[in-house]
């Protein structure tokens, strides 16, 4: 079977130039990451809503980056991909968890993060972006975009960068949580470069 490619109208043409326009650019948001609860002063230029400062590792970030952060602080394992998903300005992580080792020693939950994307395009870049990571070895383990799990509550649909599901000794905490960092590290430019590619590559 031939899978054609659908015909778009001139709205959603539009939307998907916008779209990848702004993934091209990979602007950040504006103001401090963690968003109006960080009113740290800032050393540097005095501001009180500059990033010149802002790091996942700011000890502050685990509970400025959760909704809840006196009951549930992110993780500190998942934080660095929690803080640059939020930082790209175009997801927003609503769940996540840094992956644990079970009663017997084993990998029992894998590290991931739950998010909301109004732009299937920059899901479909998300995932190019751990697949170019994997195929230069940069990763332990391959990692995935799925849509999660969301409830008859919630009408949105949820998506989670995740690890595949592995079997054995694939891959230890350890090492997904550096995979995580990788990521987190890789975001902004990858994003960019395969917005890039497919700006050029497709006729919209």
């Amino acid at each position: 079977m031939r899978i054609e490619r659908r015909a778009l109208s001139p709205k959603q043409s539009s939307r998907l130039r916008e779209d990848l326009a702004d993934a091209v650019v990979a602007r950040c948001i504006e103001g401090r990451v963690c968003g109006q609860c960080c009113t740290l002063k800032c050393r540097q230029c005095g501001s009180t809503s500059c990033q010149c400062t802002c790091s996942p590792y700011c000890p502050d970030a685990a509970t400025h980056l959760s909704s809840d952060p006196d009951n549930h602080p992110v993780e500190r394992g998942i934080v660095p991909l929690v803080y640059e998903l939020t930082r790209l300005g175009v997801f927003r992580p609503c769940w996540s968890c840094e992956g644990h080792i079970g009663p017997d020693g084993a990998l029992w939950k894998l590290p991931r993060v739950w998010f909301y994307c109004d732009s299937l395009v920059h899901v479909r870049l998300l995932a190019d972006v751990v697949g170019e990571l994997k195929t230069l070895e940069r990763l332990s383990a391959p990692w995935q975009v799925v849509v999660s799990f969301s409830n008859p509550h919630n009408p949105e649909a949820t998506f989670s960068l995740e690890p595949v599901p592995l079997t054995g000794d694939a891959a230890t905490l350890a090492s997904l949580q550096a995979d995580a960092v990788q990521i987190s590290q890789s975001l902004k430019p990858l994003m960019s470069k395969h917005a890039r590619l497919v700006q050029s590559q497709s006729a919209i």
